[in-house]
Order: C-alpha cells, then sequence, then structure tokens
C-alpha cells in the first residue's frame, strides 16, 4: 500500500489531497505547523505530524515510512525558499521514492505570455512580487538537491486553485456582498482555472508516472474560462447581475526601492526561519508593537464604509489582462492527464459550500 505524506496539509490543496487520496485507500500522513490542525485528520483515523517546514529532523521522522511526498505550503518568500531544501533532505534519509512540489505558474507571471510551455525560462524580473521569485528559486533548488541526491523530483505549476475551503471563493463571495467586486477589460482576459480535484487528481497520477522526474507540469481544467465566466455563477448565486459589476481601468503602480529592500528583508530565509520556532503568543506580542501601514496609496480605488469601491490590486490587474491559456498538453501525454470534474461541476459545488458557509457566518439569511 502506498504511503504519502503531505507537507502542509492544514492547507487547501493539503487538506483536500488528504480527504481524497484517503478516500482512495492510500495511508496518508499529514504534516501541519501546528498541533490544533491535527484534530480533524484524527476524526478520520489518520496519524498525523508536527513538523515546523524548516526543521529537517521533524520532516524525517513525519516521513518515514513514506513512498512519496506532496509539499504544499503557502507563506513568505523567505518560508518558500528556505522549506524546500529541509524537506529534501529529510525525504532523502527517510528513503522516500518521489517528492511533488506544489509550484505555481507564477513563475511565469500571473499573465503567461502566449506561447509559454512548461520549458519556457521562468520571468526573474517581477517588481513588486517577491514570492513569484521564491518559487522560481524554490524549483531550482529542489532540481539542483534532486541531481544529486535519489529521490525524485515532480513539479506543478497550476493557475487559479479553487473549490470549497478556497480563499478565491470565500474573498469573491465578500466582495459581491460588499459591492466591491470588478472587471478589468469586461472580464475577457483568460482565467486559467483548475478546480481542487483535479490537480489532486494529477498528482495522484504524478505518484505512479515513469519517466518524469525533474519535470514541471502545467495542469488546468479543460474549458478555456473568462474572469466573466468565473465570477458569473457565484455571482448569480448571490443575486447579483453579474452584467453590473463595474468596469475599472487597469491602475499603475509604483514600486517604491526602499520598501522593496525592507520586505526583503523581513521575508529573507534567516528571518523567516527565526520567526517559525517562536511561539505564537510571542509572535502576537511582536506584532502589536509593530505600528500598522496604511495601504493607500494613489494607484489603488480606495473603500469606505459609505460608498465601497473596489480596491484594484497590482495581482488582480495582471491576472484579469491574461490573453492566454496555459497547455494541458505535456501533463496529457506525460501523465495521462484528463480533468475529473468539469469547470460547471466545480462551479456548483463552490458555490454549495459558499452558500453554506455564509449563511453559518450570517452573512446571507438562511433560506
Amino acid at each position: 500500500m502506498v504511503k504519502v505524506g503531505v507537507v502542509g496539509a492544514s492547507g487547501f490543496v493539503g487538506r483536500r489531497a488528504v480527504e481524497m487520496l484517503h478516500e482512495d485507500g492510500m495511508t496518508v500522513c499529514p504534516i501541519v505547523r501546528q498541533a490544533d490542525s491535527l484534530p480533524y485528520f484524527t476524526q478520520m483515523g489518520l496519524q498525523g505530524y508536527v513538523a515546523n517546514a524548516f526543521d529537517q529532523a521533524a520532516l524525517e521522522q513525519a516521513f518515514s515510512g513514506c513512498d512519496v511526498v506532496i509539499h504544499s505550503i503557502l507563506g513568505s518568500a523567505g518560508l518558500i525558499r528556505g522549506s524546500v531544501e529541509p524537506a529534501y533532505r529529510a525525504a532523502q534519509n527517510a528513503g522516500v521514492r518521489r517528492l511533488i512540489y506544489l509550484s505555481s505558474m507564477i513563475v511565469h507571471t500571473s499573465a503567461p505570455d502566449p506561447g509559454t510551455t512548461e520549458a519556457t525560462p521562468p520571468i526573474q524580473h517581477q517588481p513588486g512580487f517577491p514570492t513569484h521569485i521564491a518559487k522560481i528559486d524554490a524549483e531550482r533548488k529542489l532540481l539542483k538537491l534532486q541531481k544529486a541526491g535519489s529521490v525524485e523530483v515532480v513539479i506543478f505549476r497550476p493557475g487559479i486553485v479553487f473549490g470549497p475551503r478556497s480563499r478565491w471563493i470565500n474573498e469573491l463571495a465578500d466582495q459581491f456582498l460588499q459591492g466591491t467586486a470588478y472587471f478589468i477589460h469586461d472580464g475577457r482576459g483568460i482565467c486559467n482555472t483548475v478546480y481542487v480535484d483535479n490537480l489532486i487528481h494529477a498528482m495522484r497520477l504524478a505518484m505512479f508516472a515513469e519517466g518524469v522526474n525533474g519535470e514541471a507540469f502545467f495542469v488546468g481544467d479543460r474549458e478555456q474560462v473568462t474572469w466573466f465566466d468565473f465570477y458569473h455563477p457565484f455571482a448569480r448565486a448571490l443575486g447579483v447581475d453579474p452584467h453590473t459589476i463595474p468596469q475599472v481601468p487597469p491602475p499603475i503602480f509604483t514600486h517604491s526601492k526602499k520598501q522593496e529592500f525592507l520586505r526583503s528583508i523581513r521575508e529573507s530565509e534567516i528571518v523567516q526561519k527565526s520567526l517559525a520556532f517562536l511561539s505564537n503568543d510571542l509572535k502576537q506580542s511582536m506584532k502589536r508593537l509593530i505600528p500598522k501601514q496604511s495601504h493607500a496609496s494613489s494607484t489603488t480605488l480606495s473603500t469606505t464604509l459609505v460608498n465601497p469601491e473596489p480596491i484594484v490590486t497590482e495581482m488582480m490587474a495582471i491576472l484579469q489582462q491574461s490573453q492566454y491559456k496555459l497547455p494541458l498538453a505535456k501533463a496529457e501525454q506525460r501523465l495521462g492527464y484528463q480533468p475529473i470534474v468539469s469547470f460547471d461541476q466545480g462551479c456548483r459545488r463552490s458555490i454549495e459550500w459558499m452558500m453554506q458557509e455564509k449563511m453559518t457566518t450570517g452573512a446571507i439569511a438562511k433560506v
């Protein structure tokens, strides 16, 4: 029986991976950062582990007996860069056969150029997006480690991963309810969606595929989806006519060298590693000592309590102007990938969760 360790099991993708692989009859080992995330998995009859992403010894213990490890971690640039080497070395020492790393299409920017394939060199110059560069660095570090090691590496670069419990769905619902949703260019930009079950299915295929060591894969839904297509079903479910969603011009964003420098220090590996070993109470105390920064700028539309307006982030401005659907050909040919859930099915499942969630929190009335 295959045993799979899932690093980042309390996150959106990680948790769904645990659920699906467990349903498939695999032995799954959820690995989380905090002990309060374990009860959910204990109720499933699974033995979980608490391991800091920088703690090689703790990860090695958690990986014991695992054939495959899925590495699915979100966070700062320092965490992204600094977590891959401990994970790889722990996998090496534990005798893991293959490590599946969740990267992102953002290594090619949030709006990849037409014609981009997995072989296209990543875009190293992305001012204002340190986590994008960190993903590039993490991929390269893993592949370098693999050349000297025995643990195989397979990389996935999905786009917009959505589904129940997704921040995309939760935040989008809040925007509709608050009246702050918006479109750029009428929502005609390409939204590179992948329903979360399709992503996990691709990872499952990658556990057993031959000849894929060191390879990267795009994975997505079959359909070509625009941002209007993506917003439409969720808006309708909440009683919003998607045709009334306001249009905004793409703002011009600037980047302060001082702010970039300070952020690079704050999100560096050494700082993030130090913070990772502090207690939550101490981290909260430190946060209270740091003055809150204002995010208002001349290039961002403000929100007021009286007349809420969209806040256009640089990331969303780029995403909504994308003109290219990432190709699935490599995943189809090398992994045998075919989406198991259609875009419409994924939306329906997500809407069901969204409505229940918003009724539970009182954001919308129970019907």
